[in-house]
């Protein structure tokens, strides 16, 4: 029996179209399963997280082999994340608009205050880690790196976001964060790591980003000392994306 990847319509292009639909849809839901596995998956496993069949499993994994989207482990038979897949999201974080105008901000942040500064937005109901400048002389750094994905509202970058998003705003929890335009957070996701951070506005007044700073939690034993750098640094990106101040009065 001919899978449902050989059907077609009898020439028309519909079916081929809605095959390649399918196709498309089936290798994204496979690489999505990838990625939530960082050790690795088999076969069974992917099989198990997709509903897909292994022969189009195994088809999907031939061709996103080939292309370097998936790697095989040999010996542990084990299908991870190829380095196509690290390049397409690098070029796709650096056509971030608010990414390629944070950079002097970010850099500054980083040295005034010598710790790491990063850079999140929002992908859908999770956080995502944009860009980072660590400075060179710290050997004691926390685990927050480009491409790290968290829910939103999670560590102070999540925070600082969501306390000024439509479906934030009613959220009491988040009251403070809205009153000082400032979040911050210890040992949330990951003990011994603390952060600080702030919203970034575009030119329409919505906030697109935050901007801070995380670090071991003992180098910040008052992270209100660095909260108006911080503050200072998500004002400067958010004018550089063309926002401005209300006048009032």
């Amino acid at each position: 029996m001919a899978d449902d990847d050989s059907k077609d319509d009898g020439g028309k292009g519909k079916g081929r179209r809605s095959t390649g639909s399918r196709t498309l849809a089936r290798g994204l839901a496979l690489l999505t399963a990838l990625g939530e596995h960082q050790d690795g998956a088999t076969v069974s496993g992917l099989a198990e997280a997709t509903g897909l069949d292994r022969a189009v499993l195994y088809r999907l994994l031939d061709t996103l082999t080939g292309e370097g989207f998936v790697t095989r482990d040999a010996e542990s038979r084990r299908y991870r994340l190829g380095l196509s897949m690290l390049e397409l999201g690098v070029r796709a974080a650096q056509g971030l608009e608010v990414r390629r105008l944070a950079g002097p901000p970010l850099r500054a942040l980083s040295d005034e205050t010598n710790e790491t500064a990063c850079l999140a937005v929002r992908d859908r109901d999770d956080l995502v880690v944009v860009e980072v400048i660590e400075p060179g002389d710290r050997f004691v750094q926390v685990n927050y790196r480009i491409g790290f994905r968290h829910p939103l509202g999670t560590s102070a970058h999540g925070k600082a976001l969501l306390a000024f998003l439509p479906e934030g705003q009613k959220d009491a929890s988040l009251q403070a964060v809205r009153q000082r335009g400032v979040a911050y957070t210890r040992d949330e996701l990951e003990q011994g790591a603390s952060g600080v951070a702030a919203p970034v506005f575009d030119h329409t007044g919505k906030a697109v980003a935050a901007v801070g700073i995380v670090a071991p939690t003992a180098r910040l034993p008052e992270p209100e000392a660095i909260a108006l750098r911080v503050l200072r640094s998500a004002r400067e990106i958010s004018e550089r994306l063309g926002w401005r101040p209300r006048r009032t009065g």
